[in-house]
């Protein structure tokens, strides 16, 4: 899958800023000024989780989901029920951990930083227990799951210089060449067939490369404040959060046509997302020193 070369796609913008504060379980969101050419858009779930999340894992098919939290200065991983929102025993985590992710055979991987090196620890997934630690060459940004659950891509940065590297889930190390990247990408994720990685800046420009050379093959932008992507399982959906002005909203972007087909509002504080495994529901993990949360919004709707 290859975009054709251009600059910018045409944006959509909510009509007024969306705020959404922080959410206990199982109640919906208290909102901001609202625009009067819509309703307000509301989760269709919500749940309370530890403060201080920091990330999560894509959600499995069992509706369990991962999170990497720093509660009270002590870093855990914890596992949510999305179905009740019942949370599993907190694992301790290393001060070091940076980011998480979880893949289809349901493998963890945390991604520590640590001055000028950084590892990726893989996870049970039913458990949180440690199976293998695999040492990278610069802190660890942002990890990815391969669609097939062979490997995670793993973003690493040390000064100016970024790149993604690809480390086994079964514990074989890293495999094959590092992927060079934009110096100030914050975010990556793999197309379904590994033939492509998408990465974004925080100016809102993300460009796809090939995994092979890493040859940039097309870029675009999508609006300034960007945190976050994902993408859908068909690889044909690409979701950009971004946060701007004291608010958050995810374009919904359709590959094929270049073009944002709709935006989403997300909660203040939202530090990652995630896309459910039937691709109804986008959740959002969201997470500061004084609250944490989950929310899921639909996609069909």
């Amino acid at each position: 899958m290859i975009f054709k070369k251009v600059t910018k796609i045409g944006l959509l913008t909510l009509g007024a800023g969306v705020v959404f504060a922080a959410c206990s379980a199982n109640s919906g969101n208290s909102s901001g000024n609202q625009g009067t050419s819509a309703p307000p858009v509301k989760p269709v779930s919500s749940y309370a989780g530890p403060t201080g999340i920091l990330g999560a894992g894509a959600p499995q098919s069992n509706n369990m989901m991962w999170l990497l939290a720093n509660s009270t200065g002590n870093k855990t991983i914890v596992q949510i029920n999305l179905n009740n929102g019942n949370l599993g025993s907190p694992q301790p985590e290393s001060a070091n951990a940076s980011a998480i992710a979880e893949n289809v055979k349901g493998i963890i991987a945390v991604g520590t930083s640590a001055g000028s090196g950084g590892a990726v620890e893989l996870r049970n997934g039913t458990n949180g227990a440690l199976i293998a630690t695999t040492p990278v060459s610069a802190p660890v940004v942002d990890i990815a799951p391969s669609a097939d659950g062979s490997s995670f891509y793993v973003l690493t940065k040390l000064g100016s210089v970024s790149a993604v590297q690809v480390v086994s889930s079964g514990g074989r190390g890293v495999v094959g060449n590092s992927i060079p990247v934009a110096g100030d990408t914050i975010s990556m994720v793999p197309s379904a067939d590994g033939n492509f990685l998408f990465y974004l800046e925080p100016n809102g420009e993300v460009t796809e490369i090939s995994t092979a050379g890493g040859g940039s093959q097309a870029h675009f932008q999508v609006g300034a404040n960007a945190k976050a992507l994902a993408l859908s399982s068909d690889s044909q959906t690409l979701f950009v959060l971004k946060c701007p002005l004291g608010s958050c909203n995810v374009s919904v972007v359709d590959v094929v046509g270049q073009q944002v087909e709709k935006v989403i509002p997300a909660p203040i504080d939202t530090v990652q997302i995630q896309v459910s495994p039937d691709g109804s529901k986008i959740w959002d993990a969201v997470g500061n020193p004084a609250y944490g949360n989950v929310q899921a919004f639909s996609l069909t709707g």
